[in-house]
């Protein structure tokens, strides 16, 4: 398998250039001895594919992909998307046993992970590749851009941000069916802004909505992982480091003592839930982190720290919080966001987290 990094593109492609970028790609991937010879289909007649990619072994084994070009793709689209291509290779000779691959303008992550699980090969003018088929034995794969070079004007594409946090917080932790204004008045949040990361969710196959635009379901488990593209737990919150000279048992004497309103996160909440190893730094969501210093009694360290005061993205940090052993931990949800974008084993910890909230969803959504 080849990894290899491409340089972002300069201006919107046609789409004829588009294609050529795309064959330029793999041109430039193919191990050596292999071959690329490119078909151009007539745009007018039935059950013709947009190319034919031919590419042979050294060995003189070939294998067609038919190929689909679109300017935009998304996880929504790609079931018509695949069903077009479907029809292509159904159409094809006998015995020919061609293989798919889309071609699109610029494929987001999702998207190509949603074609990699459909066996879909694919291309982009960025650089992002991936060629698959068994007979001749071929893999090959390159990255371009992560972000799309040239962002159309649709409503919403990130996650980052105060507004967009409480809204996935939202989505995530209340059971669907429900209406954004209802979601809105639940989870104290902008219906606008609600509205808007529902569209992306949407937009990436993440939920459903039926014709009146109320969420059916969702993917929560999904949702989270697509937050954790935008959002991470140091760069999103204001944290400091701190040393509790006493360790982490001194430290949860003092919690169980003072008014001071926190909530755990980290691998510290993720001992009272689905704990894997003990953890060897604490990790608080706190209102003003010079005040809670001061009341918890910690210095400042830059090294040696075994505790992290942090100043929220947004208040929602608070909300739905729950009492584990003693312990304010703040939601499941949250919990596995800052886990999955966590330092050292916290990851894997996030991972072992999703898990406990498939098997326990009633213990933490409303």
């Amino acid at each position: 398998m080849e990894r290899t990094q491409s340089p972002r593109p300069k201006g919107r492609r046609s789409a004829a250039q588009l294609l050529r970028a795309v064959e330029e790609t793999i041109n430039g991937r193919l191990p050596g001895g292999w071959s690329l010879s490119t078909t151009r289909e007539p745009a007018s007649g039935q059950m013709r594919p947009d190319a034919i990619f031919k590419i042979s072994s050294p060995g003189r084994e070939t294998v067609d992909f038919v190929v689909e070009v679109k300017q935009t793709a998304s996880p929504n689209t790609l079931p018509g998307v695949i069903e077009h291509l479907n029809r292509y290779i159904d159409a094809a000779p006998k015995g020919s046993n061609p293989r798919a691959f889309l071609a699109a303008r610029y494929l987001t992550p999702r998207t190509r992970d949603v074609l990699a699980e459909r066996g879909v090969s694919y291309g982009d003018s960025t650089g992002n590749l991936r060629l698959v088929a068994d007979q001749p034995g071929l893999f090959v794969e390159a990255e371009g851009a992560t972000k799309d070079p040239w962002p159309s004007n649709q409503p919403l594409r990130t996650l980052r941000g105060r507004g967009t946090g409480r809204a996935v917080r939202a989505i995530v932790d209340f059971r669907p069916p429900y209406g954004v204004r209802e979601l809105a008045e639940r989870a104290s949040a902008s219906s606008a802004t609600l509205s808007r990361v529902i569209d992306l969710l949407d937009r990436e196959a993440l939920l459903t909505k039926d014709s009146k635009g109320a969420v059916l379901d969702v993917d929560w488990a999904g949702t989270i992982l697509r937050w954790t593209a935008d959002y991470e737990f140091r760069s999103a919150n204001q944290v400091a480091a701190y040393l509790e000279p006493r360790g982490l048992a001194e430290l949860r004497t003092k919690l169980w003592r003072t008014q001071l309103r926190y909530a755990a996160t980290g691998a510290y909440a993720a001992q009272q839930v689905a704990p894997i190893a003990p953890a060897r730094v604490a990790a608080l969501y706190v209102d003003d982190v010079t005040a809670a210093a001061e009341q918890l009694d910690v210095r400042p360290a830059e090294t040696g720290a075994n505790l992290l005061l942090a100043e929220p993205f947004d208040p929602v940090v608070f909300d739905r919080t729950s009492d584990r052993a003693g312990l304010t931990c703040v939601a499941p949800s949250q919990l596995a966001a800052d886990l999955l974008t966590g330092p050292g084993r916290e990851p894997s910890e996030g991972e072992q987290l999703l898990e406990w909230m498939k098997d326990n969803e009633d213990d933490w959504r409303a």
